[in-house]
């Protein structure tokens, strides 16, 4: 599992990011299972330029910081211990964690039902769901395509582990 791989997808005004994720928890420093690893995706603002240039040009995006974001993640290959969402987050640093049973079950299927009825989201987060009515509705009807991406990261992230050295923030570098 690289955990460089980013995918994005892109709405109108939202996007969806996936990543791989391995890290050591520093809020576990002195536990032993202190590594976790998994999918990260997180929902996400999407402005664009304004600026038209000519037909051959490329047109600028940004993304904003997370919206909200749900962490698949594992102490262990399939342990399903660490799995939980953040419904809130302020600066892209993340509020809260819920951890819901039915997440940890079957990680896919909870997924797939948030990116299908993404509305109660946007509205925890402050956002109208009929002002991103557009991104709504391409979002349910991306759901699957996302999700599949998300279950190829989880899989390979349930392999066995390899042996890994961390940077300063605790981010896996796989020793090659």
């Amino acid at each position: 599992m690289s955990s460089s791989v980013y995918r994005i997808y892109c709405f109108e005004k939202l996007a969806v990011t996936v990543e791989g994720v391995d890290f050591a928890d520093p809020a576990l420093a002195d536990e032993p299972d202190v590594r976790e690893r998994g999918v990260r995706l997180e929902l996400r603002g999407l402005s664009e330029s304004a600026e038209a240039g000519s037909i051959y040009s490329s047109r600028a995006a940004w993304l904003s910081r997370g919206i909200c974001r749900f962490d698949l993640l594992e102490s262990r290959p399939h342990a399903a211990d660490r799995m939980h969402w953040h419904p809130e987050m302020s600066d892209g640093e993340p509020g809260e964690r819920v951890f819901d049973p039915a997440l940890s079950a079957d990680p896919i299927a909870w997924m797939a039902r948030a990116l299908r009825d993404v509305g109660p989201l946007l509205r925890r987060a402050g956002l109208d769901p009929a002002a991103h009515a557009g991104d709504v509705t391409a979002m349910a009807e991306s759901a699957g395509e996302i999700t599949d991406v998300v279950a190829k990261i989880l899989a390979e992230a349930r392999k066995p582990w390899p042996e890994v050295t961390r940077d300063e923030r605790g981010l896996a570098q796989i020793n090659m």
